[in-house]
C-alpha cells in the first residue's frame, strides 16, 4: 500500500524473491532530494522468535524452575521464516540506505530491529533510517520520509525482555502444571480409556491474570447473600382520575400510567430503599394516610450530553462487541485488514486526542460522498464542525483512530463478500469520527420533588431540543436516513407541568419487596476494560489474551449474552494456585509492576538486567513453593474436574525433586467462614463450599478474598 501511496496511486512494476509471499515493489522517488530507485518488501509479523538453546528445550532437560533464571536463551530467525529473511538479504545487498516501515510502536520497532539485524549481516554499513506514520495516506506517506528518524532501540529492547520473561516464567510453570496434573487427574481431552496423556495445562503470565478475573467474578457471585429490601413506589398520570380504595399492607393505588398517557412522572423515593421491613412499612402507611402529595420545587434547566472522545483501540473493541456481538480479537483483525487497504489509520493506539495541528477538513471532506452519513460530513465541512474533545490517554506514537479514505459501493460489495463485518466496522470508525467532531446533544431538563407523608420524592424529565452528534452517532435525524446499529442514544421523558404547593393523588403508590442481585459474569467488554485498569497485556495483545484463554486455552467459555464463565480445569487451577498461597501468579499486580518495568525499559530509564530480575526473582520463589505445595495443586484441580482421579498419583516430576528439598510438607491451610456448598467435588462426591479467606492466610501480597475448597478430601490440607 505504502508504494502505492508513491507511486501515484497505481501500483508500479514488481518482481518475486525468495519468499512467494513478500513481493518486491520498484520504482523512482526522490528521498531527502537525492533521486533513487525505491525497493519496497515486506516481512510478515515477527522475523525473529526467542526460545531455549537445544540443552533445555526438552521438558525433561531439566527442572522446570531452572528454566526461570538459569537457563540461557537466544533470539534467531524462526525456522518458517527463512525465505523471508533470505529477501530481506538479497535486497539488502543492492541497497545503500534501508528505511523501515513496520508499524509505529514498540512491537514494529523491535520487529524493525530484527529486519536490522538480518540486513547487517549481509551489509554492515548500510544507512538505516526509521519512517514515523500513522496511516496509509498520501499525506502521512510523505511527511514520514520528509520526517525519517533513527530507530529506537530501547523500545525493541524492552519488547524482548518481555518475551524473554514470557518464556522463562510460561514455559517453566506450563511444564510443571503438565507433568504433574496430566497422570494425577483425568483432565478435559484425555481420551476415554486413559490411554492419552491430555493435553497441555498452560501457563502465560498474562493468561492467567486474565482468567483470574473471570474466576474472581464467580467467585463473587457464589459468594453473593440475596438481601431482601423495600421501596416506596410513586407514579403519577394528571389524565387518570384516582381514588380508588388502598391495601394498607400492599400495592396502594396502581394503574397503567404508562400506557395512559405520554406524559407522566415516575417518583424515586429520597430514601431509595430500606432494608428493615418493619420500618419501610410503618413509613408507607405515613404516606398511605397523608393521601395527597404536595410540590415543594420545580426547576428546569438546559443540559447538554458531550459527543464521544476521539476513538482508541480499547473503546473500539469495546462498542462493536456491544453493536455488533464480534469478538475483541476477530474486530482487531478487521480493522487491521481495512487499516492495510488504507481504509483507516492505525488502529492499535492509546492515544484519545487529536493533535493540534490534524487536518479535519481532508477527513470530513473524504466522508462528504457517503449515501447514508454524508449528510453529516457535509454538515460539518458547511459549519457545524467542532473541535473533538482531548482525552487524558497519549501513548506518543498514534493519533486516534480515523477514516483515510471513502469506500466506493464496488469495495463495500467486495468486503461485504469477504466478511459482512468489515463495512460495519469501517462505518463505525467513520460515524464515530464524524460524531467526536460535531456538537453536543441538547435537552431541556425538568426537576420536581415532593413530599408525601413526611417522606420526599424525586422526578425528573427530559426533553431533546437538538439532537447533534446523536444525528450520526444514534439512529439518524428524525427525517432519515435510519442509521443501524446505533451506538449511542439520550432518550427523552417529557414530565407534566407541576406548580409549587400544588397537591395530586399519586396514580400509583405501592411498597415494593425486592432483593440485592448478584453482580453478573464479566462480558468481553468488561473483561477488556479490567485488563487495562491493570496493565495486563497492551493495546495490540489484550484481545488476543482473551481469545486464548476463552477458545485455545478452554479455561473459560462463553455463556449467555456474552459473559464468561470459567470451565472446571479453568476455576480449579485458580483455586489450587489460590489455596497454595500463590494469589500473585493469578492476581494482576505483578504483571502488571512489570509491564511498568517494560515501560521504564523502553523509556531508557532502567536497565534491562535490573527489570528481569525483579521480574524472574519472585517468579522463581513461587515457583518453589508451588514445587512444594503441589498436592494442593492436584487435589483442587480433582474437586473441580469431572472424573477426578487418573489413576495412581504418579508424575514426570518425580525425575526432578525440588531444588529447595521440600515437597510433601504442607501446612495446613486455615478455611475461613464458610458461606455454603458451590457443588459436589468430582473427587470424593463430598461439599466443595465457598469460604471468607481468614486474614493473613496468602503469602506475598494481596489475594482472593474468598476460597473454593472441599472439606472433604483428606488431601484439602484444612485444619
Amino acid at each position: 500500500e505504502v508504494s502505492r501511496v508513491l507511486n501515484g496511486g497505481s501500483l508500479p512494476p514488481s518482481r518475486q524473491g525468495p519468499s512467494r509471499y513478500n513481493t518486491i515493489w520498484e520504482f523512482p522517488y526522490t528521498v531527502e532530494n537525492r533521486q533513487c530507485t525505491m525497493a519496497f518488501t515486506s516481512v510478515t509479523g515477527h522475523l525473529m522468535e526467542v526460545d531455549f538453546e537445544p540443552a533445555h528445550k526438552s521438558w525433561h532437560a531439566c527442572n522446570p524452575g531452572v528454566l526461570i533464571e538459569g537457563a540461557p536463551v537466544v533470539k534467531q530467525v524462526a525456522r518458517d521464516k527463512g525465505p523471508v529473511a533470505e529477501n530481506l538479504q538479497k535486497e539488502a545487498r543492492r541497497a545503500s540506505w534501508l528505511i523501515l516501515w513496520l508499524d509505529c510502536d514498540r512491537e514494529g520497532e523491535n520487529i524493525a530491529f530484527e529486519v536490522l539485524d538480518v540486513c547487517r549481516q549481509v551489509k554492515p554499513n548500510i544507512r538505516v533510517r526509521r519512517a514515523q506514520f500513522s496511516a496509509l495516506s498520501y499525506n502521512d506517506v510523505t511527511r514520514a520520509l520528509a520526517t525519517l528518524r533513527d530507530p529506537n532501540e530501547n523500545e525493541a529492547k524492552a519488547v524482548d525482555m518481555r518475551q524473554e520473561l514470557d518464556l522463562r516464567i510460561g514455559s517453566s510453570f506450563t511444564r510443571f502444571n503438565t507433568m504433574l496434573l496430566q497422570n494425577a487427574v483425568r483432565l478435559p481431552g484425555t481420551d476415554a480409556r486413559g490411554t492419552g496423556k491430555g493435553p497441555i495445562v498452560s501457563y502465560g503470565p498474562c493468561q492467567f491474570p486474565t482468567l483470574g478475573f473471570i474466576v474472581q467474578r464467580k467467585w463473587d457471585i457464589d459468594a453473593h447473600v440475596p438481601e431482601k429490601f423495600w421501596k416506596i413506589i410513586m407514579k403519577h398520570d394528571p389524565t387518570i382520575l384516582t381514588g380508588a380504595p388502598r391495601n394498607p399492607r400492599g400495592a396502594g393505588v396502581r394503574h397503567d400510567a404508562r400506557n395512559a398517557s405520554s406524559s407522566f412522572a415516575e417518583f424515586h423515593w429520597a430514601r431509595e430503599r430500606l432494608f428493615d421491613r418493619s420500618f419501610a412499612e410503618t413509613l408507607f402507611d405515613s404516606v398511605l394516610e397523608a393521601r395527597t402529595a404536595t410540590v415543594l420545587s420545580e426547576s428546569g434547566r438546559p443540559t447538554t450530553r458531550a459527543p464521544p472522545l476521539p476513538l482508541n483501540t480499547l473503546e473500539m473493541q469495546k462498542r462493536l462487541n456491544r453493536a455488533i456481538r464480534v469478538s475483541p480479537d476477530a474486530i482487531m483483525k478487521m480493522a487491521e485488514e481495512l487499516y492495510q487497504a488504507g481504509f483507516i489509520s492505525y488502529p492499535r493506539t492509546e492515544t484519545d486526542a487529536f493533535p493540534n495541528d490534524f487536518d479535519y477538513r481532508t477527513a470530513i471532506d473524504d466522508l462528504c460522498g457517503h449515501n447514508s452519513f454524508g449528510f453529516h460530513a457535509q454538515a460539518l465541512a458547511s459549519g457545524r464542525f467542532n473541535r473533538p474533545r482531548a482525552g487524558g490517554n497519549n501513548d506518543n506514537a498514534h493519533p486516534p483512530i480515523y477514516p483515510t479514505k471513502l469506500m466506493s459501493l464496488a469495495e463495500y460489495e467486495t468486503w461485504r463478500r469477504k466478511n459482512p463485518n468489515l463495512p460495519q466496522v469501517y462505518e463505525f470508525v467513520c460515524r464515530h469520527f464524524l460524531a467526536c467532531c460535531s456538537l453536543p446533544a441538547v435537552a431541556h431538563k425538568t426537576a420536581v420533588e415532593a413530599e408525601m407523608g413526611g417522606e420526599r420524592f424525586r422526578a425528573t424529565g427530559l426533553m431533546i431540543k437538538e439532537m447533534n452528534y446523536l444525528d450520526v452517532y444514534g439512529k439518524g435525524p428524525a427525517g432519515g436516513p435510519r442509521l443501524e446499529p446505533s451506538y449511542d442514544s439520550w432518550a427523552g421523558n417529557t414530565l407534566p407541568t407541576y406548580v409549587v404547593g400544588q397537591r395530586f393523588e399519586p396514580t400509583e403508590l405501592r411498597l415494593d419487596e425486592s432483593a440485592t442481585a448478584a453482580p453478573p459474569l464479566l462480558s468481553e467488554v468488561d473483561l477488556l476494560q479490567k485488563m487495562e485498569n491493570h496493565q495486563i497485556g497492551t493495546d495490540a495483545t489484550q484481545a488476543a489474551h482473551i481469545e486464548k484463554v476463552v477458545g485455545e486455552r478452554g479455561y473459560a467459555v462463553k455463556v449467555g449474552d456474552n459473559r464468561l464463565r470459567p470451565t472446571d480445569l479453568g476455576e480449579g487451577l485458580v483455586a489450587g494456585y489460590s489455596r497454595a498461597g500463590l494469589d500473585d501468579m493469578w492476581l494482576p499486580h505483578k504483571r502488571a509492576e512489570m509491564e511498568a518495568d517494560v515501560s521504564r525499559v523502553a523509556a531508557g530509564a532502567m536497565p534491562v538486567d535490573v527489570a528481569k530480575r525483579n521480574a524472574t526473582a519472585p517468579a522463581l520463589a513461587a515457583f518453589r513453593e508451588l514445587e512444594r505445595r503441589k498436592h494442593t495443586l492436584v487435589a483442587a484441580v480433582r474437586e473441580f474436574v469431572s472424573g477426578g482421579a487418573n489413576g495412581e498419583e504418579t508424575n514426570d516430576l518425580e525425575a526432578f525433586p525440588p531444588e529447595n528439598g521440600g515437597g510433601n510438607g504442607e501446612p495446613a491451610e486455615p478455611r475461613g467462614e464458610s458461606l455454603g456448598k458451590v457443588r459436589a467435588c468430582a473427587a470424593c462426591g463430598g461439599d466443595v463450599a465457598l469460604y471468607r479467606r481468614a486474614a493473613g492466610t496468602s503469602a506475598g501480597g494481596p489475594s482472593s478474598s474468598f476460597l473454593v475448597a472441599c472439606a472433604g478430601c483428606a488431601s484439602s490440607r484444612f485444619r
